[in-house]
């Protein structure tokens, strides 16, 4: 049996930093060292993600996703852009992880009486 949040953290997470990897690769234009820089990955990860070798489960729940999409392109401008702070990032990643959520009943259990665990 397979928990919620571990399928968040096998499919989900992945699946965040492959859209921001493949955005920041098509809309700014960014090399693969670049991008491995930024998000301080190996130059390999990044091309498991572009080749949709990383993420690919939860990347299909994204794209059926108005506001994750929004909420993922704007991440990735926030790193193009060299802004991200760290703080900031932690919120935006529990941000993302409600709007699966609400996508996705079944995961909603990583949530208790309000409180994210």
């Amino acid at each position: 049996m397979e928990f919620p949040c571990e399928f968040i953290v096998r499919n989900i997470l992945p699946a965040f930093k492959a859209y921001i990897v493949k955005d920041l690769s098509s809309r700014y234009k960014f090399s693969q060292a670049k991008i491995s820089k930024l998000l301080d990955i190996t130059q390999a990860s990044v091309s498991y993600y572009l080749r949709g070798e990383r993420g690919d489960v939860g990347f299909r729940l994204i794209q059926e996703n108005d506001k994750i999409r929004n909420r993922l392109s704007s991440i990735a401008e926030t790193i193009a852009k060299n802004e991200l702070k760290p703080e900031g990032f932690l919120d935006d990643i529990c941000q993302l992880c409600s709007l699966i959520q609400e996508a996705v009943p079944a995961l909603r259990h990583c949530i208790k009486n309000g409180t994210r665990i």
